[in-house]
C-alpha cells in the first residue's frame, strides 16, 4: 500500500493540532478527530498511532510552529529588541481567525493534567522551557549588540518575557477588546524593553 504523501499528513496534523488547542485532550472524541482530520480510525492509526500519540505530535508541532513564528519576527526586524516589540503586539493584534484560540496550547495543557500526569505536563513543560530559552538567548544576541547594557540580564528579561507573552495570550482569550490589548502589549513593551 502506497505511503499517504507528507503534504497530506502535514494537512491532517495540522487539522488534528486546531481541534486539540480548540478543545484540549480530554474533551476531544475519537470521532472528533476523524472528522477534524477527515480520516478513517483506521487510517489515523496507522499514520500517526492512538490519541495519546497524535496529541503528543500535535504538542510538538505548536511548539515548532511557535518558535518560528518568534524567529521569523526576529528575522524582519531591525534589531532585536525591535523584533520582541513586534512579536508582542503581533499576540495582542491577532483575530479568532489565526488560531483555534488565543490562549497558548502548551499553557492550557498544563491547566488539563496534573503535574502527576507526566505524560502530557512533561512535554509542555519542556517546550515552555525551550521558549524561554530562546528569549533569553535573544537577550543575549541583543546585549552582544549593545541594545541592552551589561548590567542587565538576559535570563531574568527571557523570563520575564515569557511569562508576559502568557499572559497577554490569556488576555486576549478573556475577550478583551482590540484596543486594550494593543494598549496591553505597548505597556508590557515598555517595562520590558530595558533602557541601555
Amino acid at each position: 500500500m502506497p505511503r499517504t504523501p507528507k503534504f497530506h499528513r502535514e494537512t491532517a496534523l495540522n487539522n488534528a493540532l486546531k481541534l486539540f488547542w480548540r478543545k484540549g485532550y480530554h474533551a476531544t472524541s475519537m470521532k472528533d478527530i476523524e472528522e477534524e482530520m477527515d480520516m478513517r480510525p483506521g487510517s489515523i492509526y496507522a499514520a500517526f498511532g492512538n490519541k495519546e500519540a497524535l496529541f503528543k505530535e500535535t504538542l510538538e508541532k505548536f511548539a515548532v510552529l511557535a518558535t518560528e513564528e518568534f524567529e521569523q519576527t526576529l528575522a524582519q526586524s531591525s534589531s532585536i529588541l525591535q523584533g520582541i516589540s513586534l512579536y508582542l503586539r503581533n499576540i495582542a493584534v491577532m483575530t479568532s481567525n489565526e488560531s483555534p484560540t488565543k490562549a497558548c496550547m502548551l499553557v492550557k495543557t498544563l491547566l488539563e493534567f496534573t503535574p502527576e500526569d507526566k505524560t502530557f505536563s512533561e512535554p509542555a513543560k519542556a517546550y515552555l522551557d525551550e521558549f524561554e530559552r530562546g528569549f533569553t538567548d535573544a537577550f543575549k544576541l541583543a546585549q552582544q549588540r549593545g541594545e541592552i547594557g551589561r548590567a542587565q540580564s538576559p535570563e531574568r528579561l527571557g523570563r520575564l518575557l515569557q511569562t508576559n507573552v502568557i499572559g497577554l495570550r490569556t488576555m486576549a482569550g478573556r475577550g478583551l477588546p482590540q484596543q486594550q490589548l494593543e494598549s496591553l502589549a505597548d505597556d508590557i513593551i515598555a517595562r520590558i524593553i530595558p533602557a541601555s
